[in-house]
C-alpha cells in the first residue's frame, strides 16, 4: 500500500480513527506517518481549526513565516487567520504583505508545509484539533 493510497482510507474516517491509525503507523515508522499526514492534510485545512486552536498555533508561527504564507490562500482562511491575532498584529502583518516582494510558488508552498508541520506536531501533543472539515457542534 502506498502513503498516497493509507490517506485516502483515512480520509473517510472519523477524526479518532484516523488518529489511531496514524499513531500505529508512527510506532513503526515515523517517516511513512509524516508522509501520511503531508497527504492527508492541505494547508487550506487549517480554515477549519477553531478560534482558539488557530490563536495556539499562531503563537508558534513568525511573523516572517505568516507574511509569506499568506501570500497564497484562500480568502476564508486569510482571515481565519488575521481575525485570529491582535489587531496590532493583524495591521503589521497586513503592511508586510502589501510591501513583500514576489517570490516563488515553491517557497510559499515551503513555509506553508513547515506551518503544517507545526499545526500536526500540536495536534499530536493534543494542544489542538486537526480536522478535515468543519466541526458539526450540537446545541441544547
Amino acid at each position: 500500500m502506498t502513503v498516497k493510497h493509507a490517506a485516502a482510507i483515512l480520509a473517510h474516517l472519523q477524526q479518532t480513527q484516523v488518529d489511531l491509525g496514524v499513531q500505529h503507523v508512527k510506532t513503526h515508522d515515523t517517516q511513512m506517518a509524516n508522509a501520511i499526514l503531508d497527504q492527508l492534510y492541505s494547508f487550506e485545512d487549517l480554515v477549519f481549526l477553531t478560534q482558539l486552536d488557530m490563536q495556539k498555533l499562531l503563537l508558534k508561527i513568525s511573523d516572517k513565516s505568516l507574511v509569506i504564507c499568506l501570500k497564497k490562500v484562500s480568502k476564508p482562511l486569510g482571515i481565519k487567520i488575521l481575525s485570529a491575532m491582535t489587531k496590532a498584529r493583524a495591521r503589521t502583518i497586513g503592511e508586510d504583505l502589501q510591501q513583500s516582494e514576489k517570490m516563488r510558488v515553491s517557497e510559499i508552498d515551503a513555509i506553508q508545509l513547515e506551518i503544517l508541520q507545526e499545526a500536526y506536531k500540536l495536534h499530536q501533543t493534543q494542544q489542538i484539533t486537526l480536522r478535515k472539515k468543519a466541526l458539526e457542534e450540537k446545541y441544547l
